[in-house]
């Protein structure tokens, strides 16, 4: 996934680039609230005022959206099962399921904790073209 953006500030190593939301996404404002633009702080350097094009490997695109709809999902089900087979009443299981499906933002954690460093999870800044190019 490749998307350009404006660097607006840098810090030791890192630039903050804000990108415009895609035109596709016009509509669906789900993202951010619907704002318009989004800030992201990437590890590199460019001068700021200069446009960055930045590339997420689409492998890792795909594999995180994955992963925060699949696990919370598994965990609302799995709340679900178990609160049926241990309490056995409707209003509890959905309290259970609800409860798991919350604590699935710990895992969700634990896992962003161990890849969050890790060099091809990271969107990498590929081309600065200066103001105006």
């Amino acid at each position: 996934m490749l998307r350009t953006g404006k660097v607006i500030a840098r810090k030791e190593g890192f630039v903050e680039v804000c990108f415009e939301r895609p035109e596709a996404c016009a509509k669906c404002g789900g993202c951010e609230g619907g704002k318009h633009v989004s800030n992201v702080v990437i590890p590199g350097d460019a001068p700021v005022g200069s446009y960055v094009a930045v590339e997420m490997p689409e492998k890792q695109v795909l594999k995180a959206s994955m992963l925060a709809y699949v696990i919370p999902l598994c965990m609302l089900l799995l709340g679900l099962a178990l609160g049926m087979l241990i309490l056995k009443d409707e209003g509890l299981s959905a309290l259970t399921g609800l409860g798991s499906m919350a604590l699935s933002w710990f895992v969700m954690r634990m896992i962003d904790k161990k890849v969050a460093n890790r060099k091809n999870w990271q969107p990498q800044i590929i081309a600065v073209h200066k103001e105006g190019e």
